[in-house]
């Protein structure tokens, strides 16, 4: 090889070999502070994608044992009030033994029925009020609906557009519907129920919705949550006004149909009957109306001015109901029908029908994919009301009354262990699906490790080998910088 001082050949071969030295070096370096032997794609693709995936499905199954301890908590919180009503189921039975006895006059047992009756409403109350992150455990299932009974799509102004979000009704709603009412003076909401004619008040206050805010109201006596949207108008009254039929001009007579009151909530024929809008009023008789409502009728006098309720019977009595109505002018010689439109009536109401459940359902994300019953596991909890358990209208007031709640309260406790074995069942189940996952997980991170983490010990050699060489190379290139200068003595 010549000899020059233009091109430096081993000193171009030094510094090519101690850059190769030095990124192997970094790279190693790279491995060892991060404990992971596939940094990128380029250090190992396919492990890289394994990897991956094992990761994400690692945490995801992390996430799912969360799910399940969550899920457990609320079992755990069901089966607490479950055994508290057994409790009380048990104070109930003794009562009503002790009211069976013949030692005990009226008086006493008026006594042991008031504990008796409180007992049964604390009851519902524990029922009612068990929740678990502002669900209903053990009251039977809810729906929410926007629908009303008797209503067009152009005459249902509970509707999301008119600020009406959302309507939702407990369990022990039943069938029954309500009528809405707002009075934008005192900022005052009430729904009065058909069923019994209680209303119930509550106090919106008068600072308008937000845009994309609700406000949710809750009115605890009749089981219904009404969430209102930004689009309801506190400033507007909402009050339906009935409706009134007049006679023709050469005649006089005027009937004002005020309500409708629904006998029994729990009645699905009488919501049938709602679903009509029409009232056909036949006033042929001049002293007698008579009023029809799909297979409904009823008759009342017309001959008196006054305040009339008349009863609306379908030959089942079960499922009758009834409107009210009042005459400001007296009917004479009549020989026509007219129509009473329900919607006029109570354009504002809104119903529900065969809302109650025996139980509420809970699904949990066990499992890392999407597949039903596999991913998904739905727990069922069964509702422990009252009317669930059996005990409505019971009392002990006298010993045949309390020999009838014994034997109820016997098949109650019945029902009330049906349900706890059934909380029992999934909270084992639970347990062992949470250990699984702690299984599952302990293996996956075994099987990415082998994949992704670094022998730290191997991983040390090499870069001791690097680092010796890249010290080398330093060491050679300087020496290879140097041979141009030995050129210099051929000039002396």
């Amino acid at each position: 090889m010549a000899l020059n001082i233009i091109s430096n050949f081993a000193a171009n071969v030094a510094h090519r070999n101690l850059v190769i030295s030095d990124r192997q070096v970094s790279s190693s370096l790279a491995k060892l502070s991060s404990g992971s032997r596939v940094g990128s794609a380029k250090d190992d693709a396919a492990s890289l994608a394994i990897g991956s995936r094992l990761n994400a499905e690692v945490q995801a199954q992390r996430q799912a044992m969360v799910n399940a301890g969550q899920a457990t908590s609320m079992l755990q919180i069901a089966d607490g009030a479950m055994a508290k009503i057994n409790d009380i189921l048990v104070r109930m039975k003794t009562l009503a033994v002790q009211s069976g006895s013949g030692q005990l006059g009226s008086t006493e047992r008026a006594l042991i029925d008031t504990e008796f009756q409180a007992l049964v409403s604390e009851i519902d109350r524990i029922a009612k009020d068990t929740e678990f992150n502002g669900v209903t455990l053990i009251n039977g299932s809810t729906q929410t609906t926007t629908s009303l009974n008797g209503q067009s799509a152009s005459t249902n102004v509970i509707q999301a557009v008119d600020g009406v979000q959302a309507i939702k009704f407990d369990s022990s709603v039943g069938d029954t519907a309500f009528a809405f009412k707002f009075i934008a003076a005192t900022n005052i909401l009430t729904i009065t129920s058909l069923t019994s004619g209680v209303a119930e008040s509550i106090d919106l206050g008068s600072t308008a919705i937000a845009q994309n805010d609700t406000q949710s109201v809750k009115f605890g006596t009749h089981g219904v949550t009404i969430t209102l949207n930004n689009a309801f108008d506190k400033t507007a009254d909402v009050n339906p006004t009935g409706t009134t039929i007049t006679a023709d001009t050469d005649q006089s007579g005027v009937i004002e149909l005020s309500s409708i009151k629904l006998t029994l909530a729990d009645s699905s024929a009488t919501m049938i009957a709602l679903d009509s809008t029409a009232i056909v009023v036949d006033v042929t008789d001049s002293a007698t109306a008579t009023f029809t409502l799909g297979s409904f009728t009823g008759s009342a006098d017309i001959d008196a001015t006054g305040t009339t309720t008349v009863l609306m019977d379908d030959t089942d009595t079960s499922n009758d109901f009834t409107i009210s109505f009042n005459v400001t002018n007296v009917f004479q010689d009549q020989a026509e029908t007219y129509t009473l439109d329900v919607t006029a009536l109570g354009a504002l109401s809104f119903g529900t029908t065969n809302l109650a459940g025996a139980t509420t359902d809970f699904t949990f994300k066990l499992g890392t994919g999407n597949v039903v019953d596999v991913d998904d596991v739905t727990f069922s909890i069964s509702s422990v009301s009252v009317s669930t358990l059996g005990l409505t209208g019971d009392k002990v007031t006298t010993a045949g009354f309390a020999n009838t709640a014994s034997a109820n309260i016997t098949a109650a406790l019945d029902t009330l262990n049906t349900a706890r074995s059934g909380v029992g069942a999934g909270q084992n189940r639970l347990e062992f699906a949470a250990d699984n996952l702690a299984s599952t997980i302990e293996n996956s991170e075994a099987a990415r490790s082998a994949l992704m983490d670094l022998d730290v010990a191997a991983e040390m050699t090499v870069f001791t080998s690097k680092l010796i060489l890249v010290q080398a190379g330093v060491a050679m290139l300087a020496q290879a910088n140097n041979l141009p200068q030995n050129l210099l003595q051929l000039f002396q």
